[in-house]
């Protein structure tokens, strides 16, 4: 059994568009990157002493030179043991980011090696995404449909 000591405590951004797409980052195909040459949320690892919301708010600056002041309270959150692959128990938390089309237009890739925006479908056909930040994608995307299923009645 693994003792449930977080290795990695990361923040990713559900960055999505109001027709319901999300921005997604094809990450760096670096022996140093985590997840190289997969599809991913924007976002990184917390720094000693950070808060997650200023973690976030600093990654975008440095992965998209999108310059928000806040992002308000988390949309859900992750914490998943990756010991099969030599790692540990990473958390991941999620923020809602709401952007544009226009506001896309005017973000400078400063880390990956390209952006894209995709709807929820066609994200789930591509095989190469971190599964933590599919999960965070799905979950937003189907928001409305959990909860509905929540607020019924547990039956057996």
């Amino acid at each position: 059994m693994t003792s449930f000591q977080i290795s990695v405590f990361g923040v990713g951004a559900v960055l999505f568009t109001p027709d319901g797409r999300y921005l997604m980052q094809l990450r760096d195909d670096l022996p140093s990157v985590s997840m190289r040459g997969h599809w991913g949320l924007f976002g990184g690892v917390i720094e000693a002493g950070e808060e997650p919301a200023a973690a976030l708010v600093r990654e975008l600056r440095e992965e998209l030179d999108l310059k928000i002041d806040s992002v308000g309270d988390p949309f859900s959150q992750l914490v998943f043991d990756l010991g099969f692959a030599g790692r540990g128990i990473d958390r991941k938390i999620f923020y809602e980011v709401p952007i544009t089309e226009s506001a896309i237009r005017r973000l400078r890739l400063g880390e990956g090696q390209r952006m894209t925006l995709f709807g929820l479908d066609e994200l789930l056909r591509e095989p190469r995404v971190a599964p933590w930040d599919l999960y965070g994608v799905t979950l937003h995307a189907r928001r409305s449909s959990v909860a509905a299923a929540l607020r019924r009645p547990n039956q057996l």
